[in-house]
């Protein structure tokens, strides 16, 4: 009996299992938070579910290798049409399958915005008392729907991606001709909307793709031998460019130094003119899908090339003195000439000659591998050797005699480290400070007296430092010392005891 009861005592097993949702962003305002769950997930006995939207995130690599990996698709609008009906015939509403689909399909394929849709029309439909379905409940018609779809749809501008909205915005006025005014009001209006589904990078894409909306009808008229269209067509495009400049200058009074964002709806407009200005009249049609935004490679190449000319102006300057552009123009054609007839030489590199000139001008061997043939105009009729083609062997002759050397710009490191880094050579002369200062156009005062007592404190630290360690060195010679002396005086004492 007593074992029956203890039986019956017994609460059933309940299994357990942990759901870690939005794994692809514990890296956004955490540390060490993918390490922890990885550790977790190897020591737990309790299974862990990991879920996440952007599978292919670099995040994702390291933990992917501790978990099974399951791929959902989004389910279609059918499936989602008849598990609504379903749903709405258990909770007393009785909906038709080809409204279901529409407001699947209105809705984005988004199950909880379905369903959520669903609740909202069977309150509204009891609060209203019209009913008409089973036992009393709402029902949902495919008319009834299209009447109030504006009503429980979800927002369009939150389903469109950045290359969708740039399309909507180049193209223009597409499908709108004998359109009524409400029409063409409203399309407007979506075209606007969609500058802000990401006004940060829309105007560099709208910059990227409009001018081939204007190229395809200008080629179409070109075909057709229509000189009117032809001229129509460039009456466009110069239209469409003005208003891309007109919206270069209100970005810049956004972006620049007044932050006036008041101005972010007139981006906009501006925008859309632009689309309006490249499609025509009846609107156009982007080939392809859009481009991404060029201009980004473009700066991020300008940036490293002027970098690199800031780098050979501190190494030349010393020797040479001339100013970014003119350095560019003037001195890098005719020095690298002159290196290539030393070094592409038909009997050989002479290397001895070109380190000599390197010396002279402060140059090392970096600058005239890798530095020099940035600084190349990319043509077809422009073809010229570069310094990295040069063969190994002359490579390597080049590279020992290098090394085996100093070189003056060698001497150079410290205050080129202490312009890149923003600290101060340590014990140096006045050679060197007098160079980076005239190379400084304003002097920080305060900064400066900063710097100045910092390079003392650290003076006297060092000096604390030698005088440690000189004191430690004079006592360890002479303990050595010692020992020394009183080992050779019982050697003497053994000799004449002997």
């Amino acid at each position: 009996d007593n074992m029956g009861k203890s039986k019956k005592k017994r609460a059933p097993i309940q299994k357990r299992c942990i759901i870690m949702d939005e794994v692809d962003g514990m890296g956004a305002g955490d540390r060490s938070g993918m390490s922890e769950l990885i550790q977790m997930i190897r020591k737990s006995k309790v299974p862990i579910i990991c879920i996440c939207n952007d599978r292919m995130a670099q995040k994702m690599k390291s933990l992917v290798q501790y978990c099974m990996d399951l791929r959902y698709r989004r389910p279609t609008k059918g499936v989602i049409a008849r598990r609504a009906v379903e749903i709405g015939r258990k909770e007393g509403m009785d909906v038709e399958a080809n409204a279901a689909e529409a407001m699947a399909e209105s809705c984005g394929n988004d199950i909880r915005q379905v369903l959520n849709s669903l609740q909202m029309w069977s309150c509204k439909k009891k609060a209203t008392g019209d009913g008409g379905g089973s036992g009393g409940g709402a029902s949902m018609t495919y008319r009834d729907l299209k009447e109030r779809q504006g009503v429980i749809n979800k927002d369009e501008v939150l389903r469109v991606s950045m290359f969708d909205a740039c399309r909507s915005i180049v193209e223009g006025s597409r499908g709108l001709a004998g359109a009524d005014p409400k029409a063409v009001t409203a399309s407007l209006f979506k075209r606007t909307d969609a500058f802000f589904v990401d006004y940060m990078m829309m105007g560099l894409m709208v910059h990227q793709n409009y001018l081939k909306v204007s190229m395809g009808q200008y080629n179409n008229a070109k075909l057709n031998e229509d000189e009117d269209a032809e001229l129509e067509a460039l009456n466009h495009i110069h239209e469409a460019t003005h208003a891309m400049s007109d919206f270069g200058m209100c970005e810049e009074s956004l972006r620049g130094g007044d932050q006036n964002w008041a101005l972010l709806p007139l981006c906009s407009v501006l925008a859309v003119k632009v689309g309006h200005h490249a499609g025509g009249p009846n609107g156009g049609f982007l080939p392809g899908y859009p481009e991404f935004a060029g201009w980004l490679g473009k700066n991020s190449t300008r940036n490293k090339k002027i970098r690199m000319l800031q780098e050979l102006r501190r190494h030349m300057n010393y020797k040479v003195s001339a100013d970014a552009p003119e350095l560019r123009m003037n001195y890098l054609p005719i020095m690298r000439q002159q290196f290539q007839e030393l070094l592409f030489d038909g009997d050989g590199a002479r290397v001895t000659e070109a380190i000599e000139l390197m010396d002279e001008y402060g140059l090392d061997r970096d600058d005239i591998f890798e530095n020099f043939d940035e600084f190349l105009l990319n043509s077809k009729e422009l073809r010229t050797k570069k310094f990295g083609d040069l063969d190994g062997k002359s490579k390597a002759a080049f590279t020992r005699a290098y090394n085996s050397t100093a070189h003056r710009a060698q001497a150079l490191v410290a205050e080129q480290g202490a312009e890149k880094t923003g600290g101060r050579k340590k014990g140096g002369g006045g050679g060197g400070g007098e160079m980076a200062g005239a190379e400084l156009d304003v002097v920080d005062d305060d900064k400066a007296a900063a710097e100045d007592s910092d390079e003392e404190e650290n003076e006297e630290d060092l000096e604390a430092l030698k005088k440690k360690f000189l004191k430690k060195g004079r006592g360890k010679g002479a303990a050595a010392g010692k020992a020394k002396a009183a080992s050779k005086t019982n050697n003497g004492k053994k000799g004449k005891k002997k």
